[in-house]
């Protein structure tokens, strides 16, 4: 075409490429077209050697985790649950305590109801609007840790809840109301004993002036909805850790575990009352499971050596990435209700984007490593972060690495979500799936790992088929970048024909979905892609799979 049409706009060395030096134009162009195939056979040849060699050197550098052959999580979760349960022995005790329960959260929200409507036709920012925004986010404090993790979630997602509720609401994340100095004592007196102010020097910046008395009264730095923090320096040498260290004590409020404990029996039983509800379908939501899951990550985290456990994990997981850093806990100091850990000095992630709102690069950095951070939790650690809200982490900067990169910095571990060997596999299949846009792959997938399907075939086909469609409406996103939108068509889809789906695919997308928010914060337009699809292939070359191989 372009030697016919245009003779003078290419060169001698170009025509002779196109006429092949040969007056027989067509032998010549057929020449070079077999040419240009031979070429691009033995490129591709070599790309799959390349990728193959490459696989097989991956396979031998990636490291399973080492609990996957050392540790029941099932045995555990259930020894954990049955020694930890205090709700009696007897049915009347339980559905006493459940009453009593019920009836104490329907008058925390029965004002609510007057004060809602209210607020709706009152001016925003006046009177009866703020009374009733701050009535609201007390009753939830009241309610206790089970009502605030959720609501600590629902502040990460901007898309789904209104401005005003999250700026309203979002004051759960960095700090809610906490336990009184004298249970502190009490608390640290049982752990540690009568002489543990011989091991503290609590941080005279932290007294509270209000409170005179014979004695100091401490305030907290920190308040959460499982225990409350303070700052202190030890008195003398603990391990390796010399005098005058600063450490962080995290004491757990009184009278906890019986509440929580309470609200998850409620949660059991009107999830499985929701799932006999005919015609709803909402039993293939998997929402007894996703409770039970929830409750078995939820409990572990009022006994504070589990969160010291998770942490060295954490530690030993991330040891060589200086941009992520977790507490070092001391081991000789922590207890069910006290845990002792080193001391963080940073800012959140809202304080963090305030701050340098002007410095876009350091943002894309922080959005980058913490997202990475996640899709390494979930596809190559099998240990996930299950309480990732922006006030769980602090940023500041790694004085010890040259150029001082910024450095995230997570707290709080006692919420984690491991599945184990089987179920991991199973969440790289499906994810990975639907990150290649392979529609038909994952619904089967979604089908043959589910512990109980009823569909009909008919019901399975219609089911893959929609899984198909939603990748193909969607073709200009990505799975993880559109993580909430996915997750509702796949639920709607799954209810509709009855496809029981798995806890661990929706907590996991859960955990994808909230680091999402995390980052929208820091920078609205990240590309999730070019950092997810690394860390799947190495999940898949760690399962022994080829998906993405094969895309290669």
């Amino acid at each position: 075409f372009p030697v016919k049409f245009f003779p003078n706009a290419i060169t001698h060395n170009q025509r002779r490429f196109y006429y092949g030096g040969n007056r027989n134009n067509v032998k010549a162009i057929s020449n070079n077209i077999c040419r240009l195939y031979a070429r691009r056979v033995l490129e591709l040849a070599a790309m799959s050697a390349a990728t193959l060699a490459a696989t097989t050197q991956m396979e031998g550098q990636i490291t399973k985790p080492s609990e996957w052959d050392t540790v029941d999580l099932a045995l555990q979760r259930k020894e954990f649950g049955e020694s930890i349960s205090c709700l009696g022995k007897t049915r009347v005790e339980r559905v006493w305590a459940a009453g009593w329960r019920i009836f104490n959260l329907t008058l925390l929200a029965s004002p609510l109801v007057i004060l809602a409507p209210l607020a709706c036709v009152s001016s925003k920012g006046g009177t009866v609007n703020s009374f009733a925004w701050n009535y609201a986010v007390w009753s939830v404090e009241k309610a206790g840790p089970t009502f605030i993790k959720l609501t600590q979630w629902a502040t990460t997602r901007n898309d789904l809840f209104s401005a005003e509720f999250v700026s309203n609401f979002s004051t759960l994340q960095d700090n809610t109301r906490g336990h009184t100095w004298n249970d502190t004592v009490n608390q640290l007196r049982n752990s540690l004993g009568n002489n543990y102010e011989d091991l503290f020097e609590f941080d005279s910046s932290t007294v509270d002036r209000r409170k005179r008395g014979s004695t100091d009264t401490y305030s907290p730095i920190g308040s959460g909805c499982v225990a409350q923090v303070y700052k202190a320096k030890l008195k003398q040498p603990i391990s390796m850790l010399p005098a005058g260290t600063e450490v962080a004590i995290k004491v757990t409020h009184p009278n906890i575990l019986h509440k929580v404990c309470v609200d998850f029996y409620i949660l059991n039983k009107v999830s499985a009352l929701l799932e006999k509800l005919p015609y709803l379908n909402l039993d293939y939501l998997s929402m007894k499971d996703s409770v039970r899951q929830f409750r078995d990550i939820m409990l572990p985290q009022l006994d504070l050596r589990i969160e010291a456990r998770n942490l060295k994990r954490f530690r030993r997981d991330f040891a060589d990435d200086h941009q992520v850093s977790f507490p070092a806990p001391v081991d000789e100091l922590t207890t069910q209700n006290v845990l002792v850990e080193s001391y963080i000095q940073g800012i959140t992630i809202p304080e963090f984007a305030k701050e340098c709102h002007s410095n876009q690069a350091e943002r894309e950095d922080l959005a980058r490593v913490g997202l990475e951070t996640v899709m390494k939790m979930i596809f190559l650690y099998d240990f996930v972060h299950g309480d990732l809200h922006p006030g769980n982490i602090l940023v500041n900067r790694n004085t010890s690495v040259r150029g001082k990169p910024l450095q995230m910095n997570m707290i709080d571990c006692g919420l984690v979500v491991e599945m184990g060997r089987t179920e991991h596999e199973n969440l790289v299949k499906i994810l990975g799936s639907f990150i290649k846009r392979d529609g038909v792959c994952a619904g089967n997938l979604m089908i043959d790992t589910a512990k109980k399907c009823q569909a009909s075939a008919l019901d399975m086909h219609l089911f893959c088929e929609g899984i198909k469609q939603i990748c193909v409406d969607d073709a200009e996103n990505n799975f993880l970048e559109s993580v909430g939108d996915y997750l509702t068509d796949i639920c709607y889809l799954a209810c509709k024909h009855k496809v029981k789906l798995e806890a661990s695919f929706i907590n996991a997308a859960l955990a994808c979905e909230i680091m999402e928010g995390v980052a929208c914060k820091l920078y609205p337009d990240m590309a999730v892609q070019q950092f997810a699809l690394p860390v799947v292939f190495k999940a898949e070359v760690m399962h022994g799979l080829r998906g993405i191989t094969n895309i290669l």
